[in-house]
């Protein structure tokens, strides 16, 4: 996978003293005019002491991969933290992209608390905390060092590097943080609370520039990545992405998208490990946003859109284990329990009736079909029998619909088998199938990577859950197979 916070650091043109301004300069240039990458590069080359169009195109890719900028085969133009740099010149926007984006900044930080450092000391603590820290040279801390000197950050004198003040108050704000996890909402904070983006910055401890868009990678003082991610109704999105399973579009506006994005990349990081992702949703006409919570990204693809390559995200939100659960009434969840453990009594229907849930009944009733069914599974994985998780006791295992949600699968626990991350993907993208028998299917698909992986359970028995009523039924698994294309022999591993 990829990883949206790199090891490599690049400069800009002009020294400690005049760095920023010719970044002020270019970043201005871009916003009055919108360049095309070319007459960007002249721009470049003819104000600052460039040498070279391939030494311009290096750096303008590190900003690029910061968000301060936004380069494209047509028109270029500024990135969230370029566009809220340029009008606020607030140094914290700059140091937000460079430690998003670069690891290593706030762990030299903090270890100037500790006393001044020199290059090859600030060297030797990015090879001890970072694997992928392969330096034999300081080059690569010397970098770092420089933007926190043109930050302000930190001062150098006769080879020693110290912290200032304005270093020491970033670290002080960093202590002071309201986010305790990023793997929980800020206190203060609960699903279904609408915010101002003034009241997001405050909670999350971050900045935005002029407006709030699309996905936001970041990073809390501990170094741990965490993303916000925003969809409104006046974009591309219903109301449909506030409940179940829906599709989000990756970021980039013009050309084709690119997984290597820092909120592509950061989603793409999300599907098999554990950053969380934190979605809020604006209706239209309303000036304030919703948060709804953690939601899990579970896969992605490109697709053609617009004559452009996009990437859609498959997201699915996370009632089950985040704060939603926490929201709802515990008797309204029980009474959906007790509707789902009464309709085993009844024959299986492949779709939930034409009923139309309230939010809160949909929310309780979602609460309550993924816990009956990752219970009737004792927590443990289906297919490959792990029961792993979280520090915390969190359970890794999901309840996943066995024909899915967004064609109105039933919430019906003959309709649910539990299965760990990895597995669910597999299932939900049509690498494995379960038959009427309930032993294991895998695609045949040997030209693809994971083939080898998934074909070793081919044939393996699903483990059942011990209530009988609630084993998943032929009228579902049949038509997950359809859709998948299993019940055609050519498409099934041998």
């Amino acid at each position: 996978m990829t990883d949206d916070c790199r090891m490599t650091t690049d400069r800009f043109y002009g020294g400690v003293s005049d760095r920023l301004q010719n970044l002020r300069s270019m970043l201005a240039y871009m916003h009055d005019e919108h360049p095309t990458r070319n007459e960007l590069t002249h721009w470049v080359i003819k104000n600052t002491n460039a040498g070279s169009s391939d030494a311009v195109n290096r750096h303008l890719t590190f900003l690029d991969s910061l968000n301060i900028i936004e380069l494209s085969s047509a028109r270029c133009g500024l990135g969230n933290y370029g566009q809220q740099w340029l009008d606020h010149h607030n140094h914290e926007t700059l140091y937000e992209a460079l430690s998003s984006g670069v690891k290593g900044f706030d762990t030299i930080l903090k270890a100037l608390q500790d006393g001044p450092m020199t290059d090859e000391e600030i060297m030797n603590l990015l090879v001890s905390e970072f694997n992928e820290a392969e330096m034999s040279k300081p080059g690569p801390a010397v970098r770092r060092r420089e933007w926190l000197q043109v930050l302000e950050f930190v001062e150098r004198e006769d080879g020693m590097n110290e912290l200032t003040s304005a270093g020491q108050k970033r670290l002080e704000e960093k202590t002071q943080t309201q986010i305790t996890s990023v793997g929980t909402a800020p206190s203060g904070v609960s699903v279904g609370d609408h915010l101002s983006q003034e009241e997001i910055e405050e909670a999350f401890e971050t900045g935005f520039g002029y407006q709030i868009t699309g996905i936001n990678p970041r990073r809390d003082d501990h170094d741990r990545r965490y993303v916000l991610v925003f969809a409104n109704e006046d974009g591309p999105y219903d109301d449909t992405v506030t409940q179940g399973q829906f599709e989000y579009i990756g970021e980039g506006l013009s050309g084709d998208q690119s997984e290597t994005s820092p909120g592509n990349s950061t989603l793409i990081d999300a599907i098999s490990s554990d950053i969380p992702v934190h979605f809020f949703y604006q209706q239209s006409g309303n000036g304030e946003w919703e948060y709804q919570g953690l939601i899990d990204v579970l896969d992605y693809e490109f697709e053609e859109q617009g004559g452009r390559q996009v990437l859609v995200f498959t997201m699915e939100h996370r009632y089950e284990s985040g704060p939603k659960t926490d929201e709802l009434s515990r008797k309204s969840i029980e009474t959906e329990r007790a509707r789902l453990k009464n309709a085993l009594n009844r024959e299986p229907q492949l779709t939930d009736d034409s009923e139309t849930y309230t939010e809160s009944r949909r929310r309780a009733r979602d609460s309550a079909f993924s816990e009956l069914v990752r219970q009737a599974y004792d927590e443990t994985c289906a297919i490959c029998g792990s029961r792993r998780e979280t520090p915390s006791g969190n359970p890794e295992v999901e309840a996943a619909h066995i024909y899915p949600k967004r064609e109105d699968g039933a919430d019906d626990m003959r309709n649910g088998v539990a299965l760990c991350k990895l597995h669910h993907w597999a299932f939900d993208n049509g690498w494995l199938a379960i038959s009427d028998e309930h032993e294991v299917l895998v695609k045949d698909a040997p030209n693809r990577d994971g083939y080898d992986e998934f074909k070793q359970l081919k044939g393996d028995s699903l483990d059942l859950p011990d209530i009988d009523e609630a084993e998943p039924r032929p009228l579902f698994l049949e038509q997950h197979r359809d859709s998948h294309g299993f019940n055609s022999k050519s498409h099934e591993s041998e």
